[in-house]
């Protein structure tokens, strides 16, 4: 007989499944021999259907096992996996279980594959999902563990200790590996960059115009907080992505491209784990950065660092460029994208600082601020882009006053206006995205466990949440095409895998794709239509864009455009050639970029002009105009010759 090890004592199970069965003495329980063959018997009267509690007996506890079909031989757990129960029972009703002790400082590999594996064969998602919400929240304590000056974790600390440097800090930043020049970049350190200098505020690449800039969102814009100040963004990868594109040189668009045409080997595949080896998969962070203010914001909400940023405003006379400044920032949003074995497409988390768009208490029961949304004027619009104010200086990359021109982005000092922002809950519509808000719900639940043990240990990441977290379902399942009547299939499988949940945001890093109601075309497959194009699919649906689903848009350089005496096309703003990406990871001769946007928007080539004091990755870039000229391309293409750098 199966006895489930996270109920009560041998006789509590017994009561439980078998209500019927009379209490045994308390003598008789030390008599365990004897209390071992009568739990057997009475367990094997109680085979039938368990018996229904009556009204007002108490409810039986969570952790009451409801066994799904066992297999022959349970699975031994996958190493390194987060750590999991080595039976394949669970309760349906709960569906999850609770996260495993002790807060460690030792970074998951990959969720228990076979366990996953044999949840998903049995329909059961919820209980799937818990294992990578458990491996979402274990990968961000350990990558928020204090780091020793060599970069590993200091085990002489723990997540209480509020100051510091961080396991992530030493990672690489993408602006050190995507050179303005399209050089070589140094080798991997693993040494922590003390006060980190943020010139630019991007925090994806997804949208329309704006910049490779670390001051602009998802292709959209600034993001401005309560205080009208902007926020700030960065992205680094772990020695195994940093390693991949170093070796393949891929980091500017000549080895790009060099890379596109080999016989062999010519798709981007960033490396899984291997436990065995100590290797973790290739993984990316992102982070959103606010700039505190010590009379407006409470500091001991926040993660903070100390940062130096630079203001995108016009140059003056004789600058080359703007003088950063340094401020505390706190920490307001966190991206984790791991490709693993159990996840070919990559497993995508998302956490937020509590207080961004609703309202809190504090210890003290006073209401605390928001930084993103003002509760006192609930009727501004929401999510919408700050208006452009500025053009780009094509000699110097800086923004400068539009001057009658049509303007393409913003000056800082001129966009102080907070933005109003506002969560989209998602309703579930049918075969669109039925589990979207249950998952939620679950995560919602588990947050309150994790950060009830960070509040009794007295640690500042109780104030930080995990939104959730997407993973495939069927591994390498094909996508769906999208097109006119295409959806909601088209949405739900977009990208490969059958991802869960549907839709998923971060408020901090993709507040314009917010929009709720809007048509589907939208959210299907990648096509890269002009920006003038209707849209293919007109089906009205409610919904936002998803880590993933952003991402598997992404591609590599594949060749530079040609005009027709076979010179190279430049751009006529920042005279630049201009690069044709490949686009959509389906795994096959796309030339994806096995959903890493760093491959293409980060990128630059090794003759592109640098402006003067450029930084890493050197200018804001209006990427507008060029990705609509590289829309339907492909066909026809002149591939100019171009050797490989060497690695």
């Amino acid at each position: 007989m199966h006895v489930h090890p996270m109920s009560g004592s041998m006789w509590e199970r017994l009561h439980c499944h078998c209500p019927a069965t009379p209490r045994v003495p308390v003598r008789i329980r030390r008599r365990w021999s004897l209390a071992l063959l009568a739990h057997a018997a009475l367990a094997y009267a109680c085979q039938p259907a368990p018996v229904a509690p009556a009204a007002s007996a108490p409810a039986p506890v969570a952790t009451t096992p409801a066994p799904l079909p066992t297999p022959t031989a349970t699975p031994a757990p996958v190493a390194g996996a987060a750590s999991a129960s080595s039976h394949e029972d669970f309760d349906r009703s709960v569906a999850k279980r609770r996260f495993p002790p002790p807060l460690s400082s030792h970074m998951p590999y990959d969720v228990d594959v076979r366990r996953v594996r044999h949840l998903d064969a049995h329909g059961a998602i919820r209980e799937a999902q818990r294992e990578f919400d458990i491996f979402a929240w274990q990968t961000f304590l350990a990558l928020n563990w204090p780091a020793a000056p060599d970069g590993r974790p200091d085990e002489t600390l723990t997540l209480a200790d509020a100051n510091g440097l961080r396991v992530w800090s030493g990672w690489r930043r993408a602006t050190s590996i995507f050179l303005p020049d399209g050089g070589k970049p140094q080798p991997w350190t693993g040494l922590p960059e003390p006060t980190p200098t943020l010139f630019r505020s991007k925090a994806a690449w997804r949208a329309h115009p704006t910049s490779a800039n670390e001051n602009f969102q998802a292709f959209t814009g600034p993001l401005v907080d309560q205080n009208g100040r902007w926020v700030r963004y960065e992205v680094l990868v772990d020695r195994e992505e940093f390693e991949y594109l170093y070796d393949n040189a891929l980091y500017n668009l000549e080895g790009q491209i060099a890379f596109s045409q080999r016989p062999t080997g010519n798709e981007v595949s960033f490396p899984v784990d291997d436990a065995e080896r100590g290797q973790h998969g290739a993984t990316e962070i992102k982070l959103a950065w606010k700039e505190l203010d010590p009379k407006k914001d409470d500091k001991s909400r926040f993660f903070v660092a100390r940062v130096k940023i630079s203001p995108a405003e016009p140059l003056k006379q004789g600058q080359t460029e703007v003088p950063a400044r340094e401020v505390d920032a706190g920490l307001v949003g966190m991206h984790i994208a791991v490709r693993t074995r159990s996840s070919p497409e990559w497993i995508w988390a998302t956490f937020e600082q509590i207080d961004n768009t609703r309202v809190n208490l504090d210890a003290n029961g006073h209401a605390v601020r928001p930084n993103f949304f003002d509760p006192t004027r609930p009727s501004l619009p929401v999510n919408v882009l700050p208006p452009k104010n500025a053009i780009l200086d094509p000699t110097t990359g800086a923004p400068k006053p539009a001057g009658g021109q049509t303007p393409t982005t913003w000056i800082e000092s001129l966009t102080k206006t907070p933005t109003q922002v506002k969560r989209i809950d998602v309703p579930p519509q049918g075969s669109l995205n039925p589990l979207d808000k249950t998952l939620a719900d679950d995560a919602a639940e588990l947050n309150a466990e994790v950060q009830g043990r960070l509040k009794t240990l007295g640690s500042v990441f109780q104030y930080y949440e995990l939104i959730d977290t997407q993973w495939p379902v069927h591994p390498n399942a094909p996508a769906f095409a999208g097109g006119g009547g295409s959806a909601p299939e088209s949405i739900t499988h977009k990208v490969p895998g059958d991802v869960v949940p549907v839709f998923l945001v971060n408020t901090t890093m993709e507040t314009y794709f917010m929009k709720g109601q809007q048509p589907a075309g939208a959210l299907e497959q990648d096509d890269r239509l002009a920006s003038t194009a209707p849209t293919i699919d007109e089906t009205s649906v409610i919904g936002t864009e998803s880590c993933v689903g952003c991402h598997y848009s992404s591609g590599i350089g594949l060749a530079f455009k040609k005009n027709a005496d076979g010179t190279d096309m430049l751009d006529p703003v920042t005279k630049q050639k201009v690069p044709i990406f490949g686009e959509n990871s389906h795994f096959g001769k796309t030339g994806n970029a096995n959903f890493s946007w760093l491959l293409q928007i980060e990128v630059h080539s090794t003759s592109d002009p640098v402006p003067p004091g450029a930084h890493n990755p050197a200018r804001f870039l209006d990427i507008g105009p060029a990705m609509r000229a590289r829309s339907r391309i492909r066909a026809n293409v002149v591939v100019p010759e171009a050797k490989r750098p060497n690695p």
